[in-house]
């Protein structure tokens, strides 16, 4: 666990097993429940995460007091059928309740340590909603795609 100054830390999922059943949820929330996945099938991706070895793939929580707040996986395979771009930033998500306090920005932060500590040279992400967060933080546009009525952006950061 990685403590702040300011009240907040980190941990992983590799740390916290029992947080998958946290981080699951807002990943199936956010992102996963109008897929094909079932809940189920997320949460043994989830929990098969937590005991995975090195760090492909990663889930980092960021926990006040304590309590976790919000979460951002690295991980290969976004995209599946666009293997050339891992590793992938992905799965940032704040809590509603915590939503406005920078807290998007201090996890795409630290995971980018994480990854550059791990020796990757560089991240991929995509998004259709958060274009702009991730520019603020230095991320490029590098190509772009429409999915299910969304224009989507495939950015890079070089770490």
């Amino acid at each position: 666990m990685i403590e702040t100054r300011s009240g907040l830390s980190y941990v992983t999922t590799r740390e916290r097993p029992d947080l998958t059943a946290v981080t699951g949820a807002w990943r199936w929330e956010a992102f996963f429940s109008n897929s094909d996945i079932s809940f189920e099938q997320l949460m043994a991706r989830e929990q098969a995460a937590a005991v995975a070895p090195g760090p492909l793939p990663t889930v980092l929580v960021l926990l006040e007091g304590g309590e976790p707040i919000g979460m951002v996986a690295l991980c290969n395979d976004d995209l599946e059928d666009r293997p050339e771009l891992n590793p992938w930033l992905a799965g940032l998500y704040v809590a509603p309740a915590h939503r406005g306090e920078g807290h998007a920005q201090r996890l795409i932060a630290r995971i980018e340590t994480v990854a550059s500590e791990a020796g990757f040279r560089r991240l991929s992400l995509y998004s259709a909603s958060a274009v702009g967060l991730y520019g603020s933080r230095g991320w490029v546009t590098t190509e772009i795609f429409d999915r299910d009525d969304a224009v989507y952006h495939i950015m890079r950061k070089d770490l």
